[in-house]
């Protein structure tokens, strides 16, 4: 018998990823639904996240694989830190972990929120702030796919009155 009971998650495009309950863990809204069901009526039953792809599902699972075995914050107290902007250093296998492209990183981003994954969640979102860093503001509207819906006359404005904001 597994000493690392093994649970069956379904992306909405019908992917199958093995996870161990323990990684499972990780995401407090999973944590919850299983207290909840009752695990052991639970075992085996196949678990649907109908809010993401086999991919990102699959990278995030292998994030909380390599974190399974770390603390899991109590829900008000990760909310709590990340209002007020207390943040921890990324370490060097997350950083390379999520050393990715633009779409999956927003991606896992937003599966870390759905999820409730605190710590991947703020490491995410750090990342792309990082990258975001040294950005004109046209670049940032372009890594973030931000359209301009200004008429020139008021982008020409808007610009005048924060020229403070341009100056790089």
């Amino acid at each position: 018998m597994s000493t690392n009971p093994i649970a069956l998650l379904v992306s909405n495009d019908y992917i199958e990823i093995q996870a161990t309950l323990q990684a499972i863990k990780q995401c407090l809204t999973l944590s919850i639904m299983l207290e909840v069901l009752d695990e052991d009526q639970t075992a085996g039953l196949p678990i649907p996240i109908p809010e993401m792809d086999g991919e990102t599902l699959a990278k995030i699972m292998q994030w909380c694989e390599h974190h399974r075995g770390d603390s899991i914050p109590d829900p008000n107290e990760w909310r709590t830190a990340t209002a007020s902007n207390q943040t921890q250093e990324i370490t060097k296998w997350d950083t390379e972990f999520l050393n990715i492209d633009r779409e999956l990183l927003f991606k896992l981003t937003n599966g870390a929120n759905y999820l409730e994954i605190p710590l991947l969640l703020q490491y995410a979102v750090l990342t792309v702030a990082l990258k975001l860093e040294d950005m004109s503001s046209k670049r940032m509207c372009e890594f973030l796919n931000v359209e301009n819906d200004f008429t020139p006359e008021q982008e020409l404005q808007t610009r005048k009155e924060y020229a403070w904001a341009n100056q790089q």
